[in-house]
């Protein structure tokens, strides 16, 4: 809940940067629409590819809120307004990273699982 009004949203991991969709609970309304990047660590391997290490960020309650007020505060977004989206791109710049939360590798180095960690209280 921002500013009275409830979201739903999901994010869609792509390649090179996590897509962040955003909309108001009664589904009427604007739609927010931008992009994160991984913020994850890495090497280049001994043939030159890159090699994540692990550590992206994960998206949460508290990353989409201030995505939210960002939109009202740059760009004047109002949740009830008749237009399809609000696309705002790269949003890096505008979230505050301070209490991120990161996600690390399994074991393997070649495991695609995910796992959380260090989470916290996910209510916006």
């Amino acid at each position: 809940m921002v500013s009275d009004v409830e979201y739903r949203w999901w994010a869609t991991g792509h390649d090179g940067c996590i897509g962040v969709d955003i909309r108001p609970a009664n589904n009427l309304g604007t739609y927010i629409s931008g992009t994160l990047l991984y913020h994850e660590g890495g090497v280049h391997n001994e043939a030159g590819n890159w090699s994540p290490e692990a550590r992206q960020i994960v998206v949460t309650n508290r990353i989409v809120r201030r995505i939210i007020e960002h939109a009202i505060t740059s760009f004047g977004y109002v949740p009830e307004a008749v237009v399809t989206k609000l696309r705002l791109a790269g949003l890096d710049d505008v979230v505050e990273w301070r209490d991120e939360v990161r996600a690390v590798r399994r074991d393997s180095p070649y495991s695609m699982n995910w796992i959380s960690v260090n989470c916290v209280d996910m209510v916006m």
